[in-house]
């Protein structure tokens, strides 16, 4: 299991936690609404987060221990709407954020500066990720859509349709070429963005709150009412591994660890819950 976890909460709190001793070992203030994403930087000691309060905030720990205190780096009010999403880019050194106010925009991490603000898009984005080339931003939107963006010429190079409700969340597979999303409408969907085809869909139990493909990307984790992890070895289907029942409330995060030999997740039963395979 990767030793740090980083959550956010309805409560407006980001909190890290160490997975080994589990326990938190640091929280972050500063929101006044939701948190709607966390992520936390691999290579250094920052976390950013998005929330409903229209900001996102970059985080920093300049202590030498990564279980040390954080404190507020950057405050992103270049939003007029929540933001839903934010997406670090490969190289480590910008990321992006999208909003309700259907806009994205990319931003210097180190500087704390926005670098290109597209607004006047034709609909809100409920989610938005780096492709692992770090050339495209893939974007879900209220309209039920996925956007394929080229970042250097600002412009939409595909759409993918075939959601019936707005696309929350999505992942690409370490190689690029697979694209898992997931919907409000229960459909969670795998396209080759080679063709761009949608080459599978799976139903499952309540809006898909998160997807996310382990580092191999032979495993798929889906948090819905229920948490599921599918096996994706063939590269055509989805094939279910587990289904994991022990949250009280719906599931709204997931991450797989190393080898998908660990699993974490959150849920609004206010619970942190770890996996291992044993």
């Amino acid at each position: 299991m990767t030793t740090r976890i980083v959550t956010g909460g309805v409560d407006t709190q980001v909190i890290l936690f160490d997975a080994k001793k589990e326990k938190m070992v640091a929280k972050m203030v500063g929101h006044t609404k939701k948190v709607t994403t966390v992520v936390m930087h691999p290579l250094r000691e920052v976390v950013l987060s998005a929330s409903a309060d229209n900001t996102a905030r970059v985080w920093a720990n300049s202590t030498g221990d990564w279980a040390g205190a954080y404190t507020c780096a950057t405050v992103v009010r270049k939003h007029t709407a929540e933001v839903t999403d934010i997406s670090l880019h490969p190289l480590g050194d910008f990321f992006s954020t999208c909003s309700r106010d259907k806009s994205w925009a990319l931003h210097d991490l180190t500087q704390g500066r926005v670098v290109r603000h597209v607004t006047d898009l034709a609909g809100g984005y409920t989610s938005l990720r780096f492709h692992p080339d770090g050339l495209i931003l893939v974007g879900g939107c209220e309209d039920k859509t996925v956007n394929v963006w080229d970042i250097k010429e600002q412009k939409i190079v595909a759409t993918l349709s075939g959601h019936e409700g707005e696309v929350d969340t999505l992942s690409f597979s370490e190689n690029g070429y697979y694209l898992a999303t997931g919907s409000r409408d229960g459909a969670v969907k795998i396209w080759d963005l080679r063709k761009p085809l949608n080459i599978q869909t799976r139903n499952v139990d309540g809006p898909v709150n998160s997807v996310r493909f382990d580092s191999t990307g032979q495993y798929l984790a889906v948090a819905a009412n229920t948490l599921q992890v599918f096996n994706f070895e063939t590269k055509s289907s989805l094939a279910p591994t587990c289904e994991l029942k022990d949250h009280q409330g719906p599931v709204m995060g997931t991450v797989l660890g190393q080898n998908a030999r660990s699993l974490a997740s959150v849920s609004m039963d206010r619970s942190l819950k770890l996996y291992h395979i044993k």
